[in-house]
């Protein structure tokens, strides 16, 4: 059986943290050898100054039954966090063919866990809530303002563990004095965190279809300097309904600008009624831009960033929002107006 690893559950701005395999030590390293295998075992987390080394402990299991976590955010109480878990073979074997309604977390069992939080945040019940999970919280560290704790002797069940799987989990838990001896940390920027996890916050990623049914992806961004991206749903109609403006727009566009592409996304999508009811907005004036339905992912972000209906950004060929969202219903003009000022600017 191929086991996967996942990093779930990751907030914007992080950085992943994944122990690769070790290749094979021979028998009698020379201390070269040994020096450079050392190395490959210290992990440094940039965001969040924090630096480690895995135990070796952690070698028999890092490819297999180990899934490490990582992330880093301006939002919420806690700063940043490091959480390494042991997955049982049955429960990776469930990750690897993970449901949209599978909870994953349910899968997965800590055996240590790093916080970086603010001295203001240490009280918060957010805070609380993660420390109580486990027997053992030991502050390790502190930089500037903000401290390191160590959390291990997670509580939650393991009663389904097989007696082999709780062995591989003590020994993971019996090592946690050894990861928490090696724990230094050094300066990090805040400022360069907090752009970092904007523009993340800005990028627009998604891997669907369209409204009649073709692959497409986040990847078009590529390949044009800028995007228009006009929000819509099928709630709307027949009230709000920009369809006739935006395909004016986009046979615009391929005359005048042949480098800017417009697609709608339609956000209440897919479902059955939804996808029907923007077909037809389409039909009724002929319409054949590019019309996207959502992800998962992209359904999220749309949730964190958009205030109102109907709402259109420019993207550039990364993804990255530009400038400000135009919110509400507007005519060809004002739109190539808006895609001039932004052309003007760039």
């Amino acid at each position: 059986m191929k086991k996967r690893l996942f990093l779930l559950c990751i907030a914007a701005g992080l950085c992943c943290v994944s122990l690769s395999a070790c290749n094979k030590a021979p028998k009698e390293p020379t201390k070269e050898e040994q020096s450079a295998l050392d190395e490959n075992r210290i992990v440094e987390v940039t965001q969040c100054g924090l630096k480690y080394y895995a135990p070796d402990a952690w070698k028999p299991y890092e490819t297999t039954n180990i899934i490490p976590i990582a992330s880093t955010t301006t939002e919420g109480d806690i700063y940043a966090h490091v959480q390494y878990s042991y997955v049982t073979d049955e429960n990776m074997e469930k990750l690897s063919t993970l449901a949209g309604d599978t909870d994953s977390k349910s899968l997965l069992v800590p055996f240590v866990e790093v916080l970086v939080l603010h001295k203001d945040k240490l009280d918060s019940d957010q805070v609380k809530a993660v420390l109580a999970q486990y027997n053992k919280q030991e502050e390790v560290a502190t930089q500037g303002d903000y401290h390191y704790y160590v959390l291990s002797e997670y509580n939650g069940d393991i009663s389904y563990f097989t007696e082999k799987e709780k062995e591989a989990y003590k020994a993971l838990q019996d090592s946690i004095p050894e990861f928490t001896a090696s724990i230094s940390t050094f300066e990090f920027d805040e400022s360069e965190v907090a752009a970092a996890i904007d523009k993340l916050n800005r990028t627009i990623t998604f891997d669907s279809s369209t409204l009649e049914g073709e692959k497409i992806s986040s990847q078009i961004f590529a390949e044009y300097d800028l995007t228009i991206v006009n929000f819509w749903a099928s709630y709307c109609y027949p009230d709000i309904n920009e369809t006739k403006v935006l395909q004016n727009l986009k046979e615009t566009l391929e005359k005048k600008y042949p480098n800017v592409n417009l697609i709608q996304v339609v956000i209440d999508t897919p479902t059955k009624e939804a996808e029907q009811i923007a077909l037809q907005a389409k039909k009724e004036v002929n319409a054949d831009f590019t019309s996207v339905m959502t992800d998962p992912t992209f359904a999220a972000w749309i949730t964190k960033n958009l205030q109102g209906l109907p709402t259109t950004v420019f993207v550039d060929s990364n993804g990255e929002v530009q400038a400000e969202q135009i919110q509400g219903v507007h005519d060809t003009d004002f739109y190539l107006k808006a895609l001039e000022e932004r052309l003007s600017n760039q």
